[in-house]
C-alpha cells in the first residue's frame, strides 16, 4: 500500500526507492508512469471491497433483518390494557343496555382478533386491533355509566316530584 501511495502521491522515483529499499524491484522495473512493469505497484493496491460497495452490502442486511418482522414487540401491555377495559366494562354493566352492549362485543372480539394476531406473529397489526379494543371497551363503559346515571337522574327527579306533591297535600308552599 505505501507503494501505491507513492507512486500517485510523490511519482516514480520515490516508487523505486521505496521498491529497491525492500529489495523487490530491479533497477529497471519502473516505467516511466511510475508503475512497475512486474506489476508490483498495481498489487500494492488496497485490496478487499470498496467502500460504496461496503455501504449497500451493510444498508441490505438491514433491511432484510428488519423485514424479517423481528423489530416489533408483542404488545402484551396493550393486550392487559384491553382486556382490563372489557372487564371495567362489564363490571359497570355494560351488558345490559343495547347500546353498550355492542360497544362491548366489539370489543371482546378485537381483543380476540388481537390474540390471534399475536400468535401469528403479527404485532404491529395486533397493537392497533388492540388499542381499538380497548377504545370500544371504554366506549362501552362511558355509554354504561351514562345511562346509568341517567336513570338515577330520573329516580331522584322522580322522587323529588313526589315530595314536592306530598308537600302541597300537606298545605306547604315551598
Amino acid at each position: 500500500m505505501t507503494r501505491w501511495l507513492a507512486s500517485t502521491a510523490l511519482g516514480a522515483p520515490s516508487v523505486r526507492r521505496a521498491a529497491n529499499a525492500e529489495g523487490a524491484v530491479s533497477k529497471g522495473a519502473v516505467s516511466k508512469g511510475g508503475i512497475a512493469k512486474s506489476g508490483i505497484a498495481k498489487s500494492a493496491r488496497p485490496a478487499g471491497p470498496r467502500a460504496p460497495a461496503a455501504g449497500w452490502l451493510v444498508l441490505g442486511l438491514a433491511v432484510l433483518l428488519g423485514a424479517c418482522g423481528g423489530g416489533y414487540p408483542e404488545p402484551r401491555n396493550q393486550l392487559t390494557a384491553s382486556e382490563a377495559a372489557v372487564r371495567a366494562a362489564e363490571v359497570a354493566g355494560a351488558q345490559n343496555s343495547p347500546q353498550s352492549a355492542l360497544h362491548l362485543k366489539r370489543a371482546r372480539e378485537q381483543v380476540e382478533i388481537g390474540r390471534n394476531l399475536i400468535q401469528e406473529g403479527e404485532n404491529e397489526r395486533a397493537e392497533w386491533v388492540l388499542k381499538r379494543a380497548e377504545s370500544d371497551a371504554d366506549l362501552a363503559l362511558a355509554v354504561a355509566t351514562e345511562e346509568t346515571r341517567r336513570k338515577q337522574a330520573a329516580a331522584a327527579k322522580e322522587e323529588l316530584d313526589h315530595l314536592r306533591d306530598s308537600l302541597h297535600q300537606n298545605g306547604a308552599t315551598p
